[in-house]
């Protein structure tokens, strides 16, 4: 991956995660949790990969290790919005 890339991604990770941490101060829900986890992993992991690439946890580089952990993250985040998703259109549909 080159450089200017690698740049790129952790800048607009980082802009991801200060808006989720905006949103989730502001409407103090639970959900916004696992987004600013999972961005918050993603921004360390090419933070790690441009100023620290020599550093290793238990046999992988750190950059690689908070990369999986950043996939475990987003599935959680993915599940929980299709959750919340499904919960509105079965509020929608339901007779009042």
């Amino acid at each position: 991956m080159s450089e200017l890339l690698a740049y790129a991604l952790m800048v607009l990770f980082a802009l991801h995660l200060l808006g989720f941490l905006v949103l989730g101060i502001r409407r103090r829900q639970a959900y916004y949790l696992s987004l600013i986890l999972t961005f918050s992993l993603l921004t360390a992991s090419f933070a790690s990969y441009l100023y620290a690439p020599e550093w290793d946890a238990g046999g992988l580089p750190l950059f690689q290790l908070l990369r999986y952990l950043a996939w475990i993250a987003a599935a959680v985040s993915v599940s929980w919005t299709l959750t919340r998703l499904r919960r509105r259109i079965r509020a929608r549909r339901a007779p009042r």
